[in-house]
């Protein structure tokens, strides 16, 4: 797809993307210290065969967050979609692989990475997917060919796998069983502050490195959090590396019995795979849009960010909402404002997309963050302490299919749309523009009828 620059209404002010990463740190560091503030002594409880570790669990998670940062700083690669696209002479349809070969492999693999985990221990596989990571995404930035590329995200897929599956149970592994909530908002606080700096960081890699940045820049994270792995062990909880109990789901396949057996279970993960499917539509097509509109990738990737920075945010603010509202409450609350952010993206004009698009991203974001934390807990709370690896593996992919669901749907209405706007004499950005931001009224649709039929289940 050939996207032409021209100059279209508001522009974005860019000589204030360098104070953005300050505030994103302040942010943070803010969240993280009321979160912990009163976390000083860490006390495992003695009946299920832990043992206490004294301090603050800063670093811990500073140190976990890093290495799964490198999940949600692949979300860089979305905003160079277009890059590959033009460098290897792809159709649209086509660069839907980038996504596909990288998704499907670690969403397949991460449930028996997550079992594994809890067999020979959580960070000996998060060590491993940290070298197979490092490893492959040097392999994606040197790629000569497409295909290259391609083999490059399968590689990738693996390391993500053993790293992400094994990633929730160490941030839980940082306090006691009790906080389990706390270790959760947490981990989604750091995972999405990592998430609204990927795009920045790809927006400026892009500019010295071609799209070949997106993967480049994140070889070096990859080393200095293995390289941090060696303190981290002697501040986790111990783990019991034993099969879990006999009556507990603790395998795959006890897993698919329970959701067989349990329908609230079941419908807790349809709707986390729903929402990432209606969620998906932002990360495919803004990167698309705000080009056509004229917008650079620096400001393109700052824009992305006010997304990332909701789910920061929500990530932050769920425990304070689960104080005042049970987790049903807080869930119905999360998807409506899921669902009122993207029918505002949809009702964004492409002359004046600042103001609206920026409050709309900030919505959806605060929605999928609370979201997220809630129907982790749901599933912490449902399975064996004994299968942290597999509970956390569950949460990663619930969100893959609802991702490979969007990128195989939702690029198939892109293109639709943009042909029914060339047709009826749209210039080639415009068309760009109806293909993509035409896509959120229809997954604001489909959000509104999943919090419709959560209320109506819950009442």
């Amino acid at each position: 797809m050939s996207i032409r620059r021209q100059t279209v209404g508001f522009r974005f002010n860019t000589s204030s993307v360098p104070i953005i990463p300050l505030v994103i740190w302040f942010l943070w560091s803010l969240c993280l210290g009321n979160l912990f503030r009163k976390s000083q002594v860490l006390n495992c409880p003695l009946d299920r065969g832990d043992c206490a570790r004294t301090g603050k669990p800063y670093l811990g998670f500073a140190i976990v967050g890093l290495g799964a940062s490198i999940a949600p700083l692949d979300f860089a690669v979305n905003l160079a979609f277009p890059a590959i696209t033009e460098a290897f002479a792809l159709s649209t349809s086509d660069i839907r692989w980038v996504a596909v070969c990288y998704v499907v492999t670690y969403g397949s693999l991460t449930l028996f990475c997550g079992v594994l985990g809890d067999r020979l221990g959580h960070l000996r596989v998060f060590r491993l997917g940290l070298m197979i990571s490092a490893l492959a995404m040097a392999a994606c930035a040197l790629s000569p060919a497409y295909g290259w590329l391609l083999a490059g995200r399968v590689l990738q897929g693996i390391g993500v796998a053993l790293t992400l599956s094994c990633a929730p149970a160490l941030a839980m592994a940082l306090l006691a069983y009790e906080q389990r909530t706390l270790a959760l908002s947490a981990y989604g606080a750091i995972f999405a502050a990592a998430g609204l700096l990927a795009p920045l960081l790809g927006g400026i890699s892009m500019l010295y490195w071609g799209w070949a940045g997106v993967y480049g820049f994140r070889v070096p994270i990859v080393l200095l959090a293995l390289l941090c792995t060696p303190w981290l062990s002697s501040h986790l909880r111990v783990q019991k590396l034993m099969p879990p109990d006999a009556s507990q789901p603790g395998s795959v396949h006890g897993l698919w019995g329970l959701m067989r057996r349990n329908a609230d279970f079941a419908w807790i993960n349809i709707e986390s795979v729903v929402v990432q499917f209606c969620s998906f539509t932002i990360a495919l097509s803004l990167p698309y849009a705000l080009p056509a509109a004229g917008w650079s990738e620096i400001a393109s990737g700052a824009m992305l960010s006010l997304w990332a920075l909701g789910v920061l945010a929500g990530s932050g603010f769920a425990p304070l909402l689960l104080r005042l509202m049970n987790l049903q409450t807080v869930g119905n609350l999360a998807q409506g404002l899921m669902a009122l952010g993207l029918a505002l993206i949809g009702a964004v004009s492409m002359a004046h997309a600042w103001p609206l698009m920026a409050l709309a991203l900030l919505l959806q974001g605060l929605g999928l963050g609370v979201f997220q934390l809630v129907y982790a807990d749901k599933v912490v709370a449902k399975l064996s302490d004994s299968a942290r690896g597999l509970s956390g593996s569950l949460t990663i992919v619930t969100r893959t299919i609802g991702i490979v669901a969007g990128a195989l749907v939702w690029l198939w209405l892109m293109e639709l749309l943009q042909n029914q706007a060339l047709t009826q004499g749209a210039s080639q950005p415009e068309a760009i523009w109806a293909g993509t931001i035409g896509l959120m009224p229809w997954a604001a649709g489909v959000a509104i009828v999943l919090a419709a039929l959560s209320a109506w289940r819950r009442a």
